[in-house]
């Protein structure tokens, strides 16, 4: 055995502490639900808020909420991305910016890290311990209303991302619903009641009790009972290549 191999210590191993890290996965499978759950309930709410149409009557499962919240998750974060892709110039700028405001304020000139300042040894050591002290307490003094922000702003990040989420998810439709039943790509429904058409439009929203249409005629949103309804497919399905009558 070489000198070198002698000298060298012993590395030690960390064991995993499989208690703990099943607590901390455990606590953020139900973060991530409950915050899933939120940003998909007020995403529904606000979707159906755009066509004035009123969200209580179309309640939804909580599996369907926790998959409608999925949705807008990813449709923010692939918004989000697209945000940066176009403004990488102001990110730069911004990069650049910073990093000359570190640099000047870690320069020599500033002074040391952690030195008092000159001006604070010249005072007697009363004064000194009173500065110390009144700073210490204005600092204690200014976390309990940051917490409180910082606390607040995680709260009203999910709620703001599922409204967000719903309201251009309604706007991304609505370019389509004006275009009207032949032109758009979305399939409208002839909603009939007893042998009568009643209504002609887009689907927004059903339950076992209600449905909700957005009327191309009127141009607005609708809610009807289901009541001896029957819903009509405007269009026929799109058939593939191999498949014949």
């Amino acid at each position: 055995m070489s000198e070198i191999e002698e000298n060298t210590p012993p590395r030690k191993r960390t064991a995993l502490n499989w208690p703990t890290t099943l607590s901390l996965l455990t606590a953020l499978v139900a973060t991530g639900t409950v915050t899933l759950h939120l940003i998909g309930d007020v995403r529904h709410r606000h979707y159906l808020k755009y066509w004035n149409v009123d969200a209580g009557l179309f309640p939804k499962s909580a599996d369907w909420i926790l998959i409608n919240g999925y949705y807008g998750v990813v449709d923010r974060f692939a918004s989000i991305l697209a945000s940066i892709v176009g403004n990488l110039h102001w990110l730069a700028v911004a990069t650049v910016i910073l990093g000359v405001y570190f640099f000047v304020l870690l320069s020599p000139t500033m002074g040391a890290l952690g030195k008092a300042p000159d001006w604070l040894l010249r005072q007697p050591e009363w004064r000194r311990r009173l500065i110390r002290q009144m700073m210490l307490t204005a600092i204690v003094i200014s976390v309990v209303p940051c917490a409180l922000f910082v606390l607040t702003a995680f709260m009203v990040v999910p709620a703001a991302l599922g409204e967000a989420a719903g309201k251009a998810a309604a706007e991304s439709q609505a370019v389509e619903y004006l275009k009207g039943c032949q032109a758009s790509r979305i399939p409208c429904v002839e909603v009939q009641r007893e042998g009568k058409v009643i209504g002609t439009g887009f689907v927004l929203d059903s339950s076992p009790s209600h449905l909700a249409i957005f009327d191309a005629q009127i141009q607005r949103g609708r809610i009807l009972a289901l009541e001896k309804i029957e819903v009509l497919s405007t269009r026929m399905p799109t058939l593939t290549q191999g498949i014949t009558r």
